[in-house]
């Protein structure tokens, strides 16, 4: 509404008894505050989107290089078991029962 339209609106008010000049300034005065809390409400909803999708990212990436890190864990202990067994074990013994007398707590 251009603000010629709006002056000629509050002539006619005027003309019939109402005066918006008191309701006009207390609209101003307010209407920065209104405006700051719609752009605050307008960067809270981007950070809650940038925050969600980065914490998505971590997950992923954290979960990611668990399951490397399990599975490079399982097969250390793969190939450390089948060598103890092949190498140190003795007749009739278990790969536990090996590891424990290697590593001396069977005395």
């Amino acid at each position: 509404m251009a603000e010629n339209d709006v002056l000629k609106m509050m002539d006619e008010l005027e003309k019939n008894g109402v005066d918006m000049k008191e309701e006009i300034k207390e609209a101003a005065k307010e209407a920065p505050e209104m405006i700051k809390e719609t752009v605050v409400d307008g960067y809270k909803k981007i950070e809650d989107a940038v925050v969600g999708g980065y914490k998505k990212i971590e997950d992923a990436v954290v979960g990611g290089y668990k399951k490397i890190e399990e599975g490079a864990v399982e097969g250390f202990n793969k190939v450390s078991d089948k060598a103890i067994e092949k190498l140190f074990a003795k007749d009739g013994e278990t790969v536990e029962e090996a590891k424990e007398r290697l590593s001396g707590k069977n005395k």
